[in-house]
C-alpha cells in the first residue's frame, strides 16, 4: 500500500509541476495576445477613424442607459457642466 501511495504521490507532483508550467505559458502568450490586440485596435482606429467615435458614441449611450436618468436630464447636465465644475 505503502508503493501505491508514493507513486500517487508522485503522480500527483508531476501533475503539478506541469500545471504550473503550463499556466506560466498561458500567462506570457496572454500577455503577447493583450498587447498585439491592443496594436491592432491602434492600427484599426486609425485606419477608419468612425470606428473611435462609433465607440465613444457606444460608450455614452451605456452611461445613459446605466445612470437611469431621462434624456432632458442628460442633456441639462451636460449644458451646464461648468456650474459642477
Amino acid at each position: 500500500m505503502e508503493k501505491q501511495e508514493q507513486e500517487e504521490r508522485k503522480h500527483i507532483e508531476a501533475l503539478d509541476r506541469k500545471i504550473e508550467r503550463l499556466q506560466e505559458k498561458v500567462i506570457k502568450k496572454h500577455k503577447e495576445y493583450s498587447v498585439l490586440a491592443e496594436e491592432l485596435s491602434t492600427l484599426l482606429d486609425e485606419r477608419h477613424p468612425e470606428r473611435k467615435i462609433e465607440r465613444a458614441k457606444q460608450a455614452l449611450y451605456d452611461v445613459y442607459v446605466e445612470s437611469e436618468r431621462s434624456l432632458d436630464e442628460i442633456i441639462d447636465l451636460i449644458r451646464n457642466a461648468d456650474e459642477w465644475i
